[in-house]
């Protein structure tokens, strides 16, 4: 039997037995090549991605349905729309390099009846991550905007455990409705106390930013905040000088992002570089993004970075 058959067998098993996929605690190995790697060093966007398919796989296995059989009462399907993001890492993401193995686990619990909290971990040579993701199910509208959801009846009694309410859903319920935050990283709030630093238009790319419910997709969030941020330092030079991209010359250590709604396809957005603030050893920024249409934020963006050097090499 050729190799593709094989993938093509192993590929039904999983879609007929969600039993069949890898245990929770089983670690995966990812040996990292240039589909992991962007011009820093490992791909943000990638950790994110591999993250959330490991997080909707471990919700498929606590249900025990497949992926696209995970419905609610009316048969309409559901996806994990993410509420909010919270990635830290121990060194930058500059510091991984090709063909290290990146070595992962995922640990999701139920937090209420539609949501879930997902905990990613991961070490790839020296650089150990932590990633916490907060879901909620959600049904997709005519409209094209999500409304929470809960899974059909007998679903639902399978999700019927719930965590203590994290610190995550505490702040991610405040960014929601515009509280103070009392956080060390986020600040005591995500309002802007000076004036915005800059705006930007972005028109997110089919190809590339969008899922494949047609949702602008969450990983993609933050790489279109990182875009306009390089491009909003370069433009209004507020790198400190010597720095000849932003790109290359410094790389995160420590993301929040807090998402409020999606964006539909076609649309615009409008980028703010709300703040960015140095000091000796990289900035803190803060980027917000809203729907062109009618301003509506749809999510905030906090990042850490370390000032690294050109490729990385810090």
């Amino acid at each position: 039997m050729s190799v593709a058959a094989l993938a093509h067998r192993a590929a039904l098993r999983l879609i007929e037995d969600p039993g069949a996929m890898p245990a929770p605690d089983a670690p995966r190995c990812v040996r990292l090549g240039m589909p992991h790697l962007d011009a820093g060093g490992l791909s943000e966007g990638w950790v994110f991605r591999y993250a959330g398919d490991l997080h909707w796989e471990a919700i498929s296995r606590r249900l025990g349905v497949a992926t696209h059989e995970i419905r609610e009462d009316g048969r309409q399907r559901l996806y994990p729309t993410v509420v909010a993001l919270r990635a830290r890492y121990d060194s930058p993401l500059a510091a991984v390099r090709e063909n290290d193995v990146l070595e992962a686990s995922i640990e999701v619990e139920p937090c209420g009846r539609a949501c879930a909290q997902g905990r990613f971990e991961a070490a790839a040579g020296r650089t150990r991550l932590s990633l916490d993701l907060l879901t909620t199910f959600a049904a997709r509208q005519a409209d094209g905007t999500m409304r929470t959801a809960r899974p059909a009846t007998g679903l639902a009694d399978r999700w019927a455990a719930f965590a203590p309410v994290s610190r995550l859903a505490l702040l991610a319920r405040a960014a929601r409705r515009g509280e103070p935050l009392d956080d060390a990283f986020c600040g005591p709030s995500l309002e802007a106390r000076a004036a915005i630093l800059g705006t930007a238009r972005h028109e997110p790319s089919p190809y590339a930013d969008y899922n494949g419910a047609g949702l602008l997709y969450f990983a993609a969030y933050p790489t279109i905040a990182d875009t306009v941020e390089r491009r909003l330092v370069g433009e209004l030079g507020l790198a400190p000088a010597g720095l000849r991209d932003w790109a290359l010359a410094t790389s995160p250590t420590a993301r929040d992002v807090f998402y409020y709604g999606n964006l539909p396809l076609g649309d615009a957005l409008l980028v703010e570089l709300v703040s960015l603030a140095f000091d000796r050893v990289g900035a803190k920024s803060h980027v917000r993004l809203r729907h062109e249409r009618g301003l509506r934020v749809i999510a905030d963006v906090v990042t850490r970075r370390v000032l690294v050097g050109e490729r990385g090499n810090s």
